[in-house]
């Protein structure tokens, strides 16, 4: 087993846990910040907000219209490819890519209770080979999913090819300054995809170098310490006793209970250095 398969592995175990857990994202509880607007939220079921764990709206600044084809890449639960469908209409079509079978299962449900079966559909895949037809989308979004990656160029790669001529992409995504060592360590131990986030500058030099056109920073929300440790709560997930936890012998609890600690550390240490970015590309008509 290779280490992108691995970390592939890691990313989908991660998910499974978090939606089986209930978890929450990061955008229905900064709504403000992140971009979701009240009215927007309103139509969306329970199960797809609840099941969320993006970091903004990245529907919040693109001008989508009825009838065009949008994809959604790593779609999870399915709340940005609702958002979508609401936008492109009866004419239009949403697909979302995911890797994680009980994502997609969650998200067809939560499209189904929609009532947008007919305009979204799901489709099983890595966002490094998207199951879709070259020059075939009016627009790429994504919801935080990118930095989680292994192979960042071969994304946006993947991006140009489907994109048709003239195509937009319109992502939000983590990225991160220098971190110490022990923290990116600890990182790489209860999220290893996490701990691969690039910097701001690195990031869109990759989109850049995919083909696309336009790039642009579009928007950017830089994460003051009590973010990051509402966050941080977020991703420890702890929901039973640490004896509990051993006697289960569920390593993942174990874990979150002995990084308990060092979260106020983990906070300062990260404080202004991670940030949620919205960023635009275009796919050259020649």
């Amino acid at each position: 087993m290779n280490k992108d398969h691995m970390l592939r592995k890691s990313v989908e175990q991660e998910y499974k846990d978090k939606l089986e857990n209930s978890g929450g994202s990061c955008a229905h509880r900064f709504e403000q910040e992140f971009g979701y607007t009240n009215e927007e939220l309103e139509f969306i079921p329970a199960g797809a907000q609840n099941s969320s764990f993006g970091c903004a709206n990245p529907l919040s600044l693109s001008s989508i219209k009825p009838g065009d084809t949008v994809l959604d890449l790593g779609s999870g639960a399915g709340m940005d490819v609702i958002l979508a469908a609401r936008k492109v209409g009866v004419k239009g079509k949403v697909i979302g890519v995911d890797m994680t079978g009980a994502m997609i299962d969650k998200a067809r449900q939560n499209i189904n209770e929609a009532g947008l079966g007919s305009v979204a559909e799901i489709r099983k895949g890595i966002i490094e080979s998207l199951p879709v037809e070259s020059n075939s989308v009016d627009w790429v979004i994504s919801n935080c999913v990118v930095s989680l990656s292994p192979d960042k160029e071969q994304v946006f790669a993947e991006v140009c090819r489907v994109l048709k001529p003239g195509g937009k992409m319109l992502i939000t995504d983590l990225v991160t300054e220098t971190l110490p060592y022990w923290l990116t360590s600890l990182a790489r131990l209860k999220s290893p995809a996490s701990a691969k986030a690039l910097d701001r500058e690195t990031y869109l030099a990759t989109i850049a170098r995919s083909g696309l056109n336009a790039v642009s920073l579009q928007g950017e929300l830089v994460y003051d310490k009590a973010m990051i440790m509402s966050l941080l709560k977020d991703e420890l997930n702890i929901n039973s006793t640490l004896a509990q936890a051993i006697s289960k012998g569920d390593g993942a609890q174990v874990l979150s209970h002995c990084l308990k600690p060092l979260l106020g550390a983990a906070a300062r240490a990260t404080a202004e250095k991670v940030s949620s970015i919205k960023v635009y590309g275009e796919k050259p008509y020649n």
